[in-house]
């Protein structure tokens, strides 16, 4: 019987280790149809670092109108993120801009949606 509880209290302690939790980061590609310049990507960026430090990491391609970002799931949703590039003034996947914002874009940032 002692054997079983020492057992039992060796899996306890081995689900409490860090390496044991399940990945908490999630990565999502964004499609920004307007995001065509440096600096439509700079204003994306932007956007997206208002979410602080549960983004992990952002890729920016404007030649191809996309972004990938890593972000803490416990802390945002894929929502939080679209939401982040709306308020930038972009149309992001099925999420459409914020018209304020985007009537603050210069121009040539405004695209075509």
């Amino acid at each position: 019987m002692k054997k079983l509880a020492v057992l039992g209290l060796a899996a306890l302690a081995a689900l409490g280790t860090p390496g044991c939790f399940r990945n908490t980061v999630s990565e999502m590609e964004l499609d920004i149809p307007a995001m065509t310049t440096p600096a439509a990507a700079a204003r994306v960026e932007q956007g997206l670092k208002t979410l602080g430090d549960a983004v992990k990491d952002i890729r920016l391609d404007p030649g191809n109108h996309r972004a990938v970002v890593k972000f803490d799931n416990v802390r945002l949703g894929r929502r939080n993120v679209e939401v982040a590039v709306s308020h930038a003034g972009f149309a992001v996947n099925d999420w459409p801009a914020d018209e304020e914002a985007r009537a603050k874009l210069p121009k040539e940032m405004q695209g075509h949606e």
